[in-house]
Formats: C-alpha cells, structure tokens, sequence
C-alpha cells in the first residue's frame, strides 16, 4: 500500500484504555518507515542518477561546444584555402595573361623581322635581276659585236 502525506495527516488511531491502540500505532510507523524508506533510497537514486546524467551532459555540452569551435574552424579554414585559392588562380591569370602578352609580343617582332628580311631578299633578287639582265644584255652585245667582227673579217 503506497502512502501519500494526505494519508498519514488524516490517519486516527482509536484510543484504548491507556490511549492510541500501541500495535495499530506500530503498524502504522511500521508502513510509514518503510514508505518513507522507500522514497528516501528512490530519492538518493534519482539525485544520483541526476548528478549523473548531468555530467553527462555536461560531458556533452563540452563535446558540442568543441565540435562547434571544429566547425567554425573547419569554415574558417574552407575560406582561408578558398581566398588562398582564389588568389593563386588570379596570380597564375595574370601570369598567363603577361606570358601571352610577351609571346605575342615576340611573335609581332619576329614577323616584322621575317617581313624586313623579306623586303630585303626582295631587293636583293630585283637587284640580281637588274644585274642578270644587264650582264645578259652586255654579254649579248659583245656576241653581236663579236659576229660583227668575225663577219668583217
């Protein structure tokens, strides 16, 4: 039989000759004691079991709190080798960019040189040209003289 406080106020006892019948008195202590026996051990349970799961949240929280402190690091980190990233991919475009630049550059050079070497060649083959057919034209006229010649004597 389980007790509530409601129950050992409105308990009475029937007075015998010498007052509360003593073994009824008894019984009810009896069942009191264990009562309370019983919720003072459920109560010290329960306290323990309490400071117990309230380490362990404790013990949780910390887990949490350095889990967050991970993640927030992690994000922190994942931003840092992003930029980081950003920053050498820029770099390695500038770089490429200047590269192109100093190939087109030296390829511009290089064209204008073929293009002057080009003109001079030019020249040079208009010149052997002239000069061919000037040799041509001298050594036709000394043939024509020399038949001229042979033909005279």
């Amino acid at each position: 039989m389980e007790m509530t406080p409601l129950d050992i106020r409105n308990k009475t006892f029937r007075k015998g000759i010498r007052g509360y019948h003593c073994e009824e008195v008894e019984r009810f202590l009896e069942n009191i004691s264990q009562e309370f026996e019983s919720a003072y051990t459920e109560n010290f349970e329960l306290r323990e079991k309490t400071k117990g799961l309230e380490t362990e949240i404790g013990h949780y929280r910390q887990i949490e709190s350095t889990l967050q402190q991970t993640l927030v690091l992690a994000q922190q980190t994942a931003e840092e080798v992003k930029e980081a990233a950003r920053k050498e991919a820029e770099l390695i475009l500038r770089e490429a960019e200047h590269e192109k630049l100093r190939k087109v550059s030296e390829a511009q050079e290089k064209w204008e040189e073929i293009q002057e070497e080009i003109q001079g060649l030019s020249r040079k083959r208009d010149l052997l040209r002239t000069q061919l057919k000037s040799f041509l034209l001298a050594h036709l006229d000394l043939e024509t003289l020399q038949e001229k010649n042979e033909g005279i004597a």
